[in-house]
């Protein structure tokens, strides 16, 4: 007896779905079935409580969500939590860039959707649904437009770190991210959630047809326009001013400019001669200096 009780102590898990599939196959092969879809052994329809009908049907409420068929629609979401900003908010990119979670954070086992990670990177609030924690505020198609409507962000042609973009315009739900940078044409590195279930992650994904958004406070810093180099100023004369030197002259000037056949000193000697100065070190004030 000690030794049969020992064995279905340690086999018990298996000795009751060895039971459970026996039953099932007694059910299949020796049962009818009755008008009502159950199968009886004598034919008859299933007499059923109501409280296991009430259990039944709590039990396909509960599948139902968890198959994500009951997600919030758009009118419904938007009736509840659509909030205006007001002249309180204010955000920046380095806000959003700040507010970046770790991957693999599930929000204390509460969650993130996509939609919810962004809308929380956007604004700091990451609470919309007591009955579903891990929702966001819209679908992840629809967050760019959801913070520009509500949140005074604005669409930008190319993105930028930091940015919070839509896509998947044609699916029922879409998705959402933020960049960071690009890793090819349509492609480009995002940190989002949900790419691992209800988790943060960043990983490369495929970006073609997406719109980005930014708080309003951004504008990109202006490329520095680069200064016309000065053409130099060609004159074949030149009035003496205190402190100047002849061969300071020819230089400022550019008059020996590509000179080949004596460089610039033997055109200063030769220019000194060509005005009749004697001696090229000694020019005065308001002495007119012609050019070869």
């Amino acid at each position: 007896m000690k030794k049969i009780s020992k064995f279905i102590n340690n086999n018990l898990a298996f000795l009751t779905l060895l039971l459970v599939c026996g039953l099932c196959a007694l059910f299949i092969t020796a049962g009818t079935v009755t008008n009502g879809g159950f199968i009886t052994l004598d034919g008859n329809d299933a007499d059923i409580k109501p409280y296991t009908e009430e259990f039944i049907e709590n039990a396909n409420d509960a599948l139902y969500r968890i198959m994500n068929e009951d997600a919030p629609t758009d009118e419904i979401v938007s009736a509840v939590f659509d909030e205006p900003a007001g002249q309180g908010f204010s955000t920046t990119i380095e806000d959003i860039l700040n507010r970046r979670l770790p991957d693999g954070n599930n929000d204390n086992g509460r969650g993130w959707q996509c939609s919810k990670y962004t809308a929380y990177l956007a604004t700091g609030r990451k609470d919309y649904s007591n009955t579903h924690p891990d929702y966001g505020p819209v679908n992840g198609k629809d967050v760019a437009a959801w913070l520009v409507r509500n949140y005074g962000f604005k669409y930008i042609d190319q993105p930028v770190e930091g940015a919070i973009g839509s896509g998947g315009f044609n699916t029922t739900y879409g998705h959402t991210a933020m960049y960071l940078y690009s890793t090819g044409t349509n492609t480009a590195m995002v940190n989002d959630a949900n790419y691992v279930p209800l988790k943060v992650s960043t990983h490369s994904m495929n970006i073609e047809g997406w719109v980005w958004v930014v708080p309003s406070t951004y504008n990109p810093t202006p490329i520095p326009t680069p200064s016309p180099t000065p053409t130099p100023v060609s004159v074949d004369e030149y009035v003496v001013k205190k402190g100047d030197t002849l061969g300071q002259i020819v230089k400022d000037l550019h008059w020996c400019d590509g000179c080949k056949l004596f460089g610039d000193d033997g055109y200063t000697q030769k220019l000194a001669e060509y005005n009749g100065i004697k001696n090229r070190g000694l020019i005065y004030p308001n002495q007119k200096i012609k050019r070869l």
